[in-house]
């Protein structure tokens, strides 16, 4: 990672003035377009008060260049009330319960992956966090994001996860945490 990077943890105030920022690299990224995106602002904004909420930004000389967050996982929200529903009892019982962290997004610009910044930003969302686990989605096709997440140690729990039924299929992953 070169010298220059660095990462500051943001707290919810924060991070809603680097949201333009924000929504530039998930937009490149993920390929979507203003609409989409506008659509991706308003879940973040929301996302960014969730209980549990922790935040990391990735700065070279001032301009954004990664961004990572996250929050406990409670009922009733969309996300968890999907996975809920598409898993058994006995994963819920070892993933969901009594709570867990919804590692909700990881990104950094295209100019600056792999140079150890993604690896950074994840170590630290997950760092000292009081949830016994961890989950995530990530898309099955996205064989860099696999990479990193497997290579810290995540593994699948649920193998063709669909937000919707004709949907893109994902995997949804599980990490054990050491509190």
């Amino acid at each position: 990672m070169s010298e220059m990077v660095k990462i500051l943890d943001v707290s919810r105030e924060k991070i809603l003035q680097w949201l333009p920022a924000i929504l530039d690299i998930y937009a490149l990224v993920h390929g979507l377009d203003a609409q989409a995106i506008a659509e991706r602002a308003e879940i973040m904004r929301r996302h960014f008060g969730r209980r549990g909420y922790r935040g990391f930004i990735a700065l070279d000389a001032g301009r954004l260049i990664g961004f990572t967050y996250g929050y406990t996982g409670d009922p009733r929200q969309y996300w968890y009330d999907k996975v809920w529903a598409a898993m058994t009892p006995a994963q819920r019982m070892a993933w969901m319960e009594p709570e867990h962290f919804e590692f909700v997004e990881l990104a950094v610009h295209p100019q600056w992956q792999r140079r150890g910044i993604g690896g950074r930003l994840h170590d630290l969302l997950l760092e000292g966090r009081p949830e016994p686990t961890a989950l995530l989605t990530v898309r099955a096709d996205n064989a860099p994001a696999l990479h990193l997440y497997r290579k810290r140690g995540w593994q699948v729990v649920l193998d063709d996860f669909r937000f919707a039924p004709n949907g893109v299929p994902y995997l949804v992953m599980g990490k054990r945490l050491s509190s």
